[in-house]
C-alpha cells in the first residue's frame, strides 16, 4: 500500500502550527508529517513545495523520513527553497518538476537584537547551523565540502536539469511528455512572525470571552453580527500589516 504526503506552505515548528490551522494556511510542520508515516506503507511519496522556513523544523522532518521503514520518494512540484531543500535530501528517489526549482542559503535569523557578544554567539551558532544542513546536501550529492559552501554562501537557485546535474535530484518529472505545467515566481515563505501569532492569540482569547458571556446573557443579533465583523476585520489588519 502506497501513501501519499503533501507538504506545502512555510516549515513550522510544532508549537506555532496551530495558528496557521486556526487561520487555514498551509503549513509543514513535524508533527503532521510524523502523523502521516505508516509503517506498513510499501513506498511514501511526498510531493514537496515550499519556500522554507524554520531549519530546526526542517531537520526533524528530515530525520522522520530518513528512519521511516519504507521507500521514501520525493517529488518537487514548485520550489524547494532554504530549509524545504533540506526536506528534500531525505527522499531515496528525489524527482523534480521541469518547471521547479532548488535554491539553498546560508541560514538567517529574524527580528535579531543584542549587544557585540550576542551577536558574536548567533554568528556562531548560524556557522554550525550551516555545517549541519552542509552535510545533508553531500550526503545526497556526493560533492565536496567546498563547492557546497560556496553555491551556500552565493544563494544559489537551480533549475531541474542543473539540480539533477549536480546530484540534488535523481530524475525530471514528465521527462519525453508534453504535460502542462504552472510557474509562479513568488518565493514568500509565509512564516507569520511572533507578534502576529501574539496577536491573533490575544484576539482568539477575546473571542472566546465573548462566548462565554454569550452563554450567560440573551444575545442581540444585530450585536453578535457587529462583534463577528470586528474579529473579522481584526484579522484582515493583522495579516495585512504582516504582509506589509
Amino acid at each position: 500500500m502506497a501513501t501519499t504526503l503533501n507538504l506545502t506552505g512555510p516549515i513550522v515548528g510544532n508549537d506555532s502550527s496551530w495558528i496557521y490551522d486556526y487561520l487555514g494556511m498551509e503549513c509543514i510542520s513535524p508533527k503532521n508529517v510524523m502523523k502521516s508515516i505508516g509503517d506498513e506503507s510499501e513506498q511514501l511519496t511526498v510531493n514537496l513545495s515550499s519556500g522554507g522556513g524554520e531549519v530546526t523544523a526542517a531537520s526533524e522532518i528530515y530525520t522522520a523520513l530518513r528512519q521511516a521503514n519504507t521507500t521514501v520518494v520525493i517529488n518537487i512540484t514548485g520550489m524547494a527553497a532554504s530549509a524545504a531543500s533540506i526536506i528534500a535530501m531525505a527522499g531515496d528517489t528525489v524527482n523534480i518538476s521541469p518547471t521547479a526549482q532548488m535554491m539553498i542559503h546560508q541560514a538567517s535569523l529574524r527580528d535579531v537584537t543584542g549587544n557585540k557578544d550576542d551577536l558574536d554567539h548567533l554568528s556562531d551558532i548560524l556557522d554550525k547551523t550551516d555545517q549541519s544542513i552542509v552535510q545533508a546536501y553531500v550526503d545526497r550529492t556526493g560533492l565536496p565540502v567546498d563547492k557546497i559552501v560556496k553555491m551556500m554562501a552565493d544563494e544559489t537557485f537551480l533549475t531541474a536539469q542543473e539540480a539533477v546535474e549536480y546530484g540534488f535530484a535523481n530524475n525530471i518529472m514528465f521527462a519525453g511528455t508534453n504535460a502542462k505545467s504552472k510557474v509562479t515566481n513568488s518565493l514568500e515563505t509565509g512564516v507569520l512572525s511572533d507578534d502576529v501569532i501574539n496577536k491573533i492569540g490575544t484576539l482568539i482569547s477575546v473571542k472566546e470571552q465573548v462566548k462565554n458571556e454569550k452563554a450567560h446573557d440573551v444575545p442581540d443579533n444585530t450585536n453578535l453580527t457587529e462583534s463577528r465583523q470586528a474579529q473579522r476585520s481584526a484579522k484582515a489588519a493583522i495579516l495585512l500589516e504582516e504582509l506589509n
